[in-house]
C-alpha cells in the first residue's frame, strides 16, 4: 500500500523530502524519492528567479522494509496532521499531480 503527497514548494525538494522521509520513519514507512532531485529543486529555483510558478510534484509514501514491521496503513493525512511539513499537502487520491 502506499500513499501521495503533494510537494508544492520545489524549489526546497530536497529540505522536503528530508523532512518528511524523517517523519514517515517513525511509522515505518520511506519517500519514494525522484532520482533527479537536486536537479528537479535546481530548475523550481531558477523558475522562481525568472517570475515562472514551479509546477508541484507528487512523491509516494511506502512501507519501509529495513524498517521494523509496522501494522498502521499508510496514510499520508495522518502523518501530516501528526508531523507538518512545510512544502508538503495530501493528494488525497485524486491524482492531481502526476510526478
Amino acid at each position: 500500500m502506499t500513499a501521495r503527497v503533494i510537494v508544492t514548494d520545489v524549489a526546497d525538494l530536497v529540505t522536503v523530502l528530508d523532512e518528511l522521509d524523517r517523519a514517515a520513519a517513525r511509522h515505518g514507512w520511506r519517500v519514494i524519492r525522484p532520482m533527479d532531485a537536486a536537479e528537479l529543486a535546481d530548475r523550481a529555483r531558477r523558475a522562481q528567479g525568472g517570475l515562472r510558478m514551479p509546477a508541484p510534484l507528487t512523491v509516494t509514501l511506502e512501507a519501509d522494509p529495513a524498517a521494523a514491521s509496522s501494522s498502521a496503513p499508510i496514510d499520508a493525512a495522518v502523518l501530516l496532521a501528526r508531523t507538518p511539513v512545510r512544502g508538503a499537502v495530501v493528494d488525497a487520491g485524486r491524482g492531481l499531480h502526476r510526478g
